[in-house]
């Protein structure tokens, strides 16, 4: 196949965004650097001094510019972007992106970004809710463990109809290895969490035991309800330690006989989309998402994230994401990223002779549309 054709077909192809968050109201958009958008670093010496000089930077400097007809400086691109209107700026780059429907994670910054209804205004939005989110609101409700787990699967219960799946951060918190943890664990887990957390704030979940049980609680529900579950795999920011997030330590939850039946979204993968291909190849309920190495990284490697999802992995088993967050030029530039590279790594299987030219095309829409379509029940 002609990678020309190959390439007008993956252009041509609704995006499902199975996993993103909301954008900024005008006002902060227009006070955020820039710098925060292009790294996982918070690091002020990181943001000044290195930000600018790596790959995805830069990438996107010149693809900004030519989106708004300035110089391919990063000043220039500065003063291009304070000169739009933010709601046509983001009707218009949401529009572009080919996404017909955006799954929305709205457990970071719920105080900051669109909400899903306001999103919803922009381009069709569903909710996914963050389990360690929902749940720190329920610790403080009953100091006894079962009786809060019970009230955390009850919660997840009542949410279940407005879902359209759940996610979990655990990687940053406790790591991925999710055990079942002992009673008395919990509720000394549970207490001591209660005693150390001042009154006026809210618990933040990040004791083993605790978690570890509170997720099997709204796995439990899920599960009732055909709910995916979303975990937080590989590299993100500076707090988490990727030791622990390596999506092998999910082993024990995907063969849970409890959960038999559970689909588990291993998120982003970098640099382990190897070990979650393997995983995704040999269990029914373990899928891989490629979003955040794309389009963090560089060319190459995205090219190759695709080609390592799909050493071992079915077709109809790999997912794409955007990750797209506070901006409508990450959306815009992830989407435009995942088709560019799609292409490329298709062309290449052809060329190879894994998939032959229709194949490709079908493994295109299946990769950017449809395995999430039905992996969510969407329609």
């Amino acid at each position: 196949m002609p990678s020309d054709s190959l390439g007008e077909h993956v252009a041509s192809l609704p995006i499902l965004d199975h996993h993103a968050h909301g954008l900024f109201p005008e006002a902060p958009w227009r006070a955020e650097p820039i710098e925060p958008y292009f790294t996982e670093s918070a690091d002020p010496d990181i943001l000044a001094r290195h930000v600018p000089h790596n790959l995805y930077f830069r990438r996107s400097i010149r693809q900004l510019a030519e989106l708004y007809g300035c110089d391919p400086t990063p000043d220039a691109v500065r003063e291009a972007r304070q000169a739009q209107d933010y709601p046509a700026l983001c009707a218009r780059l949401m529009r572009e992106t080919g996404i017909t429907l955006l799954l929305m994670d709205d457990g970071i910054w719920p105080d900051r970004l669109l909400t899903v209804g306001q999103m919803n205004t922009l381009l069709p939005t569903r909710r996914v809710a963050r389990i360690e989110t929902e749940a720190a609101g329920l610790l403080r409700e009953v100091p006894d463990a079962r009786a809060y787990l019970k009230r955390v699967e009850a919660h997840f219960d009542a949410l279940a109809p407005g879902l359209v799946a759940l996610k979990s951060i655990a990687a940053y918190r406790t790591g991925l290895d999710v055990k079942r943890p002992e009673w008395p664990d919990v509720q000394r887990d549970l207490d001591a969490l209660l005693r150390e957390t001042p009154p006026d704030r809210t618990p933040r979940l990040n004791r083993k035991a605790l978690l570890d049980a509170t997720l099997h609680a709204a796995l439990r529900a899920g599960l009732r309800h055909g709910l995916p579950v979303q975990f937080h795999t590989g590299y993100g920011d500076p707090d988490l330690d990727l030791r622990l997030a390596n999506p092998l330590h999910l082993r024990a939850l995907l063969e849970d006989p409890e959960l038999r039946g559970l689909n588990v979204v291993m998120l982003h993968c970098y640099p382990f989309v190897r070990e979650a291909g393997y995983l995704a190849s040999v269990y029914p309920g373990a899928w891989l998402d490629v979003g955040l190495t794309i389009p963090y990284t560089s060319t190459h490697g995205m090219v190759t994230a695709w080609h390592e999802s799909l050493h071992l992995t079915p077709v109809t088993k790999v997912l794409f994401s955007t990750d797209a967050q506070r901006t409508p030029e990450m959306y815009w530039l992830a989407a435009r990223a995942g088709r560019t590279t799609l292409t490329r790594a298709l062309g290449e299987t052809v060329e190879a002779g894994d998939l032959s030219p229709g194949e490709a095309r079908w493994a295109a829409r299946r990769l950017l549309h449809d395995n999430a379509a039905e992996l969510y029940r969407t329609g």
